[in-house]
């Protein structure tokens, strides 16, 4: 309703700039927004969407153990319980991003929610691994469709200065703050009740978070106009086929491979393998011929995209492949803590992580893109070295402590610098693209990294890891750091090539909210407002 008057035609049926011809002032609330209490609910809100996936890991990853026992797995197969999820997530991001650019951000965020909240109720009901982790994966649709959305809009909503760079910081602060929430909710759950409680949390939670998001939110755009139907049909699904595939097999072949009869050398392990390397060629070979790709090839080729995606990657193979990962299982199966006392331990991690948040907010203006990756970098390589060298019987705080602490520095750092890069680099209607390419990049890099590292912990200690001596099992966790020493070394190395300057200055982009609206349509949305982006050029600044 506020929309509708906000942007009122003229008589003569020309379309009004959402700014009505005054100068927009980058430091100023967005029009869109009546009210700095709506602004804040808004941003909160999209917040949800990275909360979703750390708050699931979070408190997964303190329910491992538990799982274990409860489906009688571990190694390999417990690994899945995590990687199904960052999985798909990863694989459909692409897909859900161009969905969301049909259907809109705003209705997408709320399907998004509802879905997330049905399948965690689902899954609550499961009893064997193979259908707990299929429901997983069905939750990482979600994910993949909830955090394109937001990023796109509020990438929409905002000018480029200030008052975006804390914005989306903010929405940045969702993944460290839902992270803490999923270690207490994981924490007391599997203390004093079962994991099953921590499906029906995160289910009431994200029921509710999408009611309030279809009452309090306003809608941007939709990102184009015209019959669904014919857009639906035009959709790259062979290409999402292709890539889905493809990961699937390269990532199930990496996970399997140390536990498969002959190791490396079984006959359906380099067969997925090679089939899988294959379907991914083949993705990319079509996205270059055709017309409606569901990744752009040209996008890559805007100057620094790739090399920060790769970055970016190196990080997430060790932030989320390795480090967090098997952090919680040092706490409670070397350690033997319970999982109250591993939430304690890793909360500081949180904390740390609204910091360094609140910090990139007020300092992407000022201090080099470049200068934040190499620290965020430097982290990781350092966070990797403490786990690597922690010796069994150290108190935690000489090693432990600041290895959280440089890991959390490095995600927080390079997750704000990249994603405002993205969203900064490409024009106003690849906004959702980028954003998604950027979170599908993360996904991945999560899902293969905790492949590797599982294969290689396996490769050393074996494949049954139960009943193993703590010292027995430092020994094959060591292996999977000095992998992420590794990995973390080489996105080192290639952050001194990186060249991104302060975010939010001066020289900005016009966002999506300052192009012209079109004629209204037949079609009746009563909370989105219909921008063709498919057909804006950006205007001088």
């Amino acid at each position: 309703m506020g929309l509708r008057r906000l942007f009122k035609r003229s008589d003569s049926a020309e379309p009004e700039s959402y700014f009505n011809g005054v100068e927009p002032d980058p430091s100023a609330r967005p029009l869109l927004f009546k009210s700095q209490s709506q602004e804040i609910t808004s941003v909160f809100l999209m917040s949800l969407c990275t909360v979703m996936s750390s708050a699931n890991q979070g408190a997964i990853s303190l329910a491992l153990p538990e799982m274990a026992t409860y489906f009688r797995i571990n190694g390999s197969a417990l690994s899945w319980t995590i990687s199904s999820y960052s999985l798909i997530t990863g694989s459909f991001i692409l897909l859900m991003a161009r969905l969301a650019d049909v259907f809109g951000r705003k209705r997408t965020v709320i399907m998004s929610f509802a879905w997330y909240a049905a399948w965690n109720l689902f899954s609550a009901f499961i009893h064997n691994d193979i259908g707990f982790d299929c429901m997983r994966g069905l939750q990482g649709i979600a994910g993949a469709a909830a955090s394109p959305a937001a990023a796109g809009l509020l990438g929409a909503v905002y000018l480029d200065g200030p008052r975006k760079n804390m914005a989306l910081a903010t929405f940045a602060a969702g993944a460290p703050v839902g992270y803490v929430i999923g270690l207490v909710v994981g924490g007391i759950c599997s203390q004093f009740l079962s994991f099953h409680a921590i499906m029906y949390f995160l289910a009431i939670i994200y029921g509710a978070a999408a009611v309030l998001v279809w009452i309090t939110t306003e809608a941007v755009m939709r990102a184009s106009t015209g019959n669904k139907w014919e857009q639906l049909r035009k959709l790259d699904y062979l290409g999402a086929l292709l890539s889905t595939l493809g990961l699937l097999l390269l990532v199930f072949s990496l996970t399997e491979a140390a536990a498969a009869p002959k190791g490396w050398g079984t006959p359906y392990i380099i067969a997925m393998i090679i089939v899988g390397i294959v379907l991914l060629g083949l993705f990319v070979t079509w996205e270059f011929y055709y017309s409606n790709p569901l990744m752009p090839m040209f996008i890559w080729k805007y100057p620094g995209f790739a090399l920060v995606m790769v970055v970016i990657a190196c990080g997430w193979i060790d932030f989320q492949g390795v480090l967090n990962y098997y952090s919680s299982l040092f706490f409670q199966d070397i350690k033997g803590y319970s999982p109250i006392l591993t939430t304690a331990c890793l909360c500081p991690q949180a904390v740390m992580g609204i910091i360094v948040n609140i910090f990139a907010g007020y300092t992407l203006h000022i201090i080099s893109g470049r200068i934040l990756l190499l620290v965020g970098m430097f982290s990781f390589l350092g966070s990797a070295l403490l786990w690597a060298l922690v010796p069994l019987h150290l108190t935690y705080w000489a090693m432990c402590f600041p290895a959280l602490i440089l890991c959390v520095i490095g995600a927080d750092l390079a997750y704000n610098v990249g994603n405002l890069f993205v969203l900064s680099t490409v024009p106003p209607e690849l906004k959702s693209t980028a954003a998604g390419i950027f979170i599908t990049l993360s996904q991945l890099a999560q899902s293969l990294g905790l492949a590797a590292a599982t294969s290689i912990v396996a490769s050393i200690i074996g494949v049954n890891q139960d009943g193993l001596a703590p010292a027995r099992l430092l020994e094959g966790f060591r292996g999977a750091y000095w992998f992420a020493v590794g990995v973390s070394g080489v996105g080192v190395i290639l952050a001194f090539f990186v060249r991104v300057g302060t975010q939010g200055g001066e020289h900005r982009q016009i966002p999506d909210n300052e192009q012209e609206l079109p004629e209204k349509t037949g079609d009746d949305t009563s909370d989105i407002v219909n921008i063709d982006t498919t057909t804006v050029t950006e205007k001088d600044s």
